[in-house]
């Protein structure tokens, strides 16, 4: 394969579809030296800033989600999309790509329709154990389909150019350390360390039952890192002045064992930093929790497309890596009595951290390299 490879890749929305794909994209310019890759999604999305600081040159086109019911909406919808497929037609003939990668999410749908419509080779990945309706429809259409769990329910068309791979993560994540987190967080190295995140946009409902326990976990010599989310931010941070806690994290260091931040671009110090996680149940979160390996506290968000994040979280549970709490019912007295079981019980809290690194899948971007490139030679 030669080393001055062409690629676009899409994938938007959420962190969730974003992420692969930028592991992806740095698993191409790794192993080809000379490759060039450019990241296609909406001009407004998450996409375009986190390709940017990822230094990948942006391509907008427009694309839009159906999230309304209403005919004059759908009409609008369809005839955005139809606007991106042509964008991303003429976006392809001025690039010329040998490859075209998707990760999912609205955002990724009318690059892979046009790369198909002109015969380009193109790899789709599914991270979850239920595929989105991005997916579902352009399943059969790709050249080959990466997945990270196995789907029975596979449309028969997609069956026949699927492989199970993983999914992909980030190099930061893959060589992540404990103590390299701890010391970038100024948490201490003998202590042990809580983790909450709702992911990109934050969960209210995590926010609130962890900020019920931040004093007594605190008391108990616990350090708790909380990201509650952009949104989230102004009232959990006024629930920490209540309860007498710091706000102000500007260097990102902890405070008296206590760090509350909107986001941390640099998730890897915060997962390997920690000795239980607590969070939501989306495949990229999983990914990254199973290539560190810790016990986790699942929480999968009960209206996620499909109930996938419930799906998700169940291939933990049953691996011993994780205990589920429904969304109905968290409180903090649920995640207390959870968080006894895996923080406060160091033997129960060793087997699940090595029972989740079990599942982690560190081969999973060579893994996906090696399917795009029997389709490109085909």
């Amino acid at each position: 394969m030669r080393e001055n490879l062409r690629v676009m890749i899409s994938g938007g929305g959420t962190g969730g579809h974003i992420y692969p794909a930028l592991a992806i994209a740095e698993a191409v310019r790794a192993k080809y030296t000379r490759a060039q890759v450019v990241y296609v999604g909406n001009a407004d999305g998450m996409e375009h800033k986190l390709a940017a600081e990822a230094g990948y040159k942006f391509v907008p086109i427009s694309v839009a989600g159906m999230t309304s019911k209403n005919p004059l909406r759908v009409l609008q919808v369809l005839a955005k999309n139809a606007a991106g497929v042509r964008q991303a037609k003429r976006a392809i003939k001025d690039f010329m790509p040998d490859l075209v990668v998707g990760t999912g999410g609205y955002a990724c749908g009318p690059l892979l329709l046009a790369a198909a419509e002109l015969k380009i080779p193109t790899l789709l990945h599914e991270q979850n154990a239920v595929m989105g309706k991005t997916n579902h429809i352009l399943s059969g259409k790709v050249s080959k389909l990466c997945l990270t769990f196995p789907i029975k329910a596979l449309p028969a068309e997609a069956a026949r150019h699927a492989e199970l791979t993983g999914l992909p993560v980030r190099q930061a994540i893959l060589q992540a350390d404990k103590q390299v987190g701890r010391l970038n967080l100024g948490l201490a190295a003998d202590k042990p360390v809580l983790l909450l995140t709702g992911g990109s946009q934050g969960a209210r409902h995590l926010n609130m039952a962890l900020a019920e326990l931040w004093q007594e976990l605190l008391a108990a010599d616990v350090q708790v890192v909380h990201l509650c989310g952009e949104k989230l931010f102004a009232e959990t941070a006024e629930l920490a002045k209540k309860a007498g806690l710091p706000v102000d994290f500007a260097d990102n260091k902890a405070k008296g064992g206590f760090l509350l931040l909107p986001y941390l671009h640099h998730m890897e110090w915060a997962m390997s930093a920690a000795d239980v996680v607590v969070g939501r149940a989306g495949a990229s979160f999983l990914a990254e929790l199973a290539t560190i390996g810790r016990a986790a506290v699942l929480v999968p968000y009960p209206f996620a497309a499909g109930n996938h994040q419930a799906y998700n979280a169940a291939a933990f549970v049953e691996a011993g890596a994780a205990l589920l709490i429904e969304d109905d019912k968290l409180s903090g007295g649920t995640l207390r009595a959870a968080l006894q079981k895996t923080l406060f019980d160091i033997e129960l809290n060793r087997q699940m951290a090595a029972n989740c690194a079990a599942l982690g899948h560190k081969d999973a971007a060579a893994a996906i390299l090696a399917a795009a490139e029997k389709i490109m030679r085909k």
